[in-house]
C-alpha cells in the first residue's frame, strides 16, 4: 500500500464523517498520523498500522536533532531517524510537536513534604502549581551532572527540578532523603 502524499507539508483531511487527521510520510515510506484524540499512529511500508505509537528521543537525549525511535505500544522499535533535518519538512513539524509536547515537564519549585513510606508520596509546588503524586523508587528520581533532577512518578508523568541548589533549605533536606 504505497501513500501519495506531499512530504514537505503535513497533509490535514477532513472528511465529513472523521475528525481532523494530520499525516506526514517518510522518505522510507512509512507514515505517520496524529488523530484529534491526540494519540499517533504509523503505518509502515508495507500498510501494516500500528496503534497509539510513542516517539522518543535516543541517547543522547540532550541532542535536540537526534536521533529519534518511533516506539510500538508493545516496545517494539517501529522506525529510527538518524536526524530530524534530514527529514520532510511536514513529517520533522509533526515530529517536533510531539516531542514537545511530550518533553513539557512541570518545574518543581518547592517540596512541602515526602511520606516515610512506599511508594512515597510528594506535595509539591511546581510552576503549574501544587501538585500530590508518588514516587515507587529512589532510583525515579535521577540527579544530573548540571544540578538538575527528573522525578518519575507512578504514572510515568515527569518533573523537574532544574537547579537543585536554588531550592529553599527545606526543600532541599526532603530531596536529600531520596538520594
Amino acid at each position: 500500500m504505497k501513500h501519495h502524499l506531499d512530504p514537505a507539508l503535513p497533509r490535514t483531511t477532513m472528511p465529513s464523517h472523521t475528525p481532523t487527521i494530520t499525516s506526514a510520510e517518510s522518505p522510507e515510506g512509512w507514515l505517520l498520523e496524529r488523530h484529534p484524540h491526540g494519540r499517533l499512529d504509523l503505518v509502515d511500508a508495507r500498510g501494516r498500522r500500528h496503534r497509539d505509537v510513542d516517539v522518543l528521543r535516543a541517547f543522547p537525549v540532550t541532542a535536540t536533532t537526534g536521533p529519534v525511535a518511533i516506539i510500538a505500544a508493545d516496545g517494539g522499535e517501529l522506525a529510527w531517524v538518524q536526524s530530524l533535518a534530514s527529514l520532510p519538512a511536514g513529517l520533522q513539524a509533526l515530529l517536533d510537536r510531539e516531542l514537545a509536547q511530550r518533553e513539557f515537564l512541570p518545574a518543581i519549585e518547592r517540596i512541602e513534604s515526602i511520606s516515610d513510606t512506599e511508594p512515597t508520596e510528594w506535595a509539591v509546588v511546581t510552576d503549574r502549581g501544587g501538585h500530590r503524586f508518588k514516587v515507587a523508587h529512589t532510583d525515579d528520581v535521577a540527579r544530573r551532572a548540571d544540578g538538575s533532577v527528573f522525578i518519575t512518578d507512578t504514572f510515568g508523568m515527569r518533573y523537574r527540578i532544574p537547579d537543585v541548589a536554588a531550592l529553599d533549605l527545606h526543600s532541599r533536606r526532603l530531596l536529600e532523603k531520596m538520594a
